[in-house]
């Protein structure tokens, strides 16, 4: 038996950290206190695509990265000391911070998750949770988001990793599509793809930062009906391959998360979001820690990490 990855033995060790959660959860909703679940963390200021879609290149800047000695300071500082369950890696391309990994995964074994276009070699990394690969649509529309041939390497990544460690190595895959203008017809295709060497597969709607993003997916009824197959290919698929649930997918359909650049719904407190210069990033995850950078359009919002606590309950205000 699993629970979204995770297996018997691994829930029993983890008893003391879903104690901190079911702590925070019954703390918010009972006494309104509200105390980071989740961690997300921006390790590194480089990444080797430019991808159309992404939103880190609006606001990166060059600057200094963190050694790992002030990496284990923002570790203990800002997750530690909140106890923070479950902290994504991204960046960037994290994998580009090998050093940086095997810090985190060190200090929260099976619980550290790394976003990666898996582009390069993908390593096998004793104790880490999964890593979330990043795949745009079929080949054609996803190397017209992240570049040519980009396609081709992360998918021959991908198949060497669950090729050469083990028979339980795809269970370390998981895929990760934002949909957006130009690739929401290859849902199905993705899904389908994908489905025989990877564990799990999760959808987002890409989230401008500006009005009239030809990449937002309006909400009307071609992206209703996005959600309504993604959906019922959930009921195709009889393993819980597809891991969004119902009640967020639902949310997808409108405005759920606020006002103009305002989080209102959304309980962006929940996870607790860094920088590469391990500063907190605002108002969320693909916010920025300066208040002079661009901001996401919260009432445009599409991101899956917040979407899926206020389909749980979980809110902002």
């Amino acid at each position: 038996m699993e629970v979204m990855g995770r297996g018997a033995v691994q829930l029993i060790q983890e008893m003391p950290c879903y104690f901190h959660l079911f702590g925070k959860y019954a703390g918010y909703k009972l006494l309104h206190r509200k105390s980071p679940l989740y961690g997300s963390a921006d390790i590194i200021n480089v990444c080797n695509l430019h991808c159309t879609h992404c939103y880190w290149w609006l606001n990166r800047k060059e600057n200094e990265e963190l050694s790992v000695e002030q990496w284990q300071k923002v570790i203990d500082e800002k997750f530690k000391k909140k106890h923070v369950f479950i902290i994504t890696l991204v960046g960037g391309e994290p994998t580009l911070r090998p050093d940086v990994i095997d810090l985190f995964v060190k200090q929260f074994p099976k619980r550290i998750c790394i976003v990666s276009n898996g582009t390069f070699p993908l390593k096998k990394i004793k104790n880490l949770y999964f890593y979330w690969i990043s795949i745009d649509g079929t080949k054609e529309v996803h190397d017209k988001i992240r570049g040519p041939g980009s396609y081709d390497k992360t998918r021959k990544n991908v198949l060497d990793y669950v090729n050469n460690n083990g028979e339980q190595a795809w269970k370390d895959m998981w895929i990760t599509m934002t949909i957006n203008s130009q690739n929401y017809k290859t849902v199905q295709s993705v899904a389908e793809e994908w489905h025989d060497y990877t564990n799990k597969i999760g959808f987002q709607f890409h989230t401008p930062f500006m009005k009239n993003d030809p990449l937002f997916l309006p909400f009307g009824p071609e992206r209703t009906q996005v959600v309504d197959d993604i959906i019922a290919m959930k009921e195709k698929f009889d393993d819980d391959y597809i891991i969004n649930p119902d009640s967020q997918l639902e949310l997808m359909k409108k405005n759920w998360g606020g006002k103009g650049t305002t989080p209102v719904d959304c309980p962006t407190w929940a996870i607790m979001s860094v920088d590469h210069m391990g500063r907190e990033k605002k108002p969320c995850c693909i916010g920025s820690a300066e208040n002079s950078s661009m901001k996401p359009l919260c009432e445009e919002c599409g991101l899956g990490c917040y979407s899926v606590l206020v389909g749980h309950g979980i809110k902002g205000s």
